[in-house]
């Protein structure tokens, strides 16, 4: 029972890392376009 609940909780724990993974990716490319369209228009 034990041994069980552990598995199900570092199984948890990856997905919600996995998760967490995936949101900074894609808040990561969202800041970098968000630059190149701020660079491009206060450039010129």
């Amino acid at each position: 029972m034990n041994k069980n609940k552990k598995t199900m909780h570092s199984r948890k724990e990856e997905e919600q890392g996995k998760r967490v993974m995936i949101t900074i990716g894609i808040i990561a490319v969202v800041l970098v376009i968000a630059m190149l369209v701020g660079y491009s228009v206060l450039g010129k």
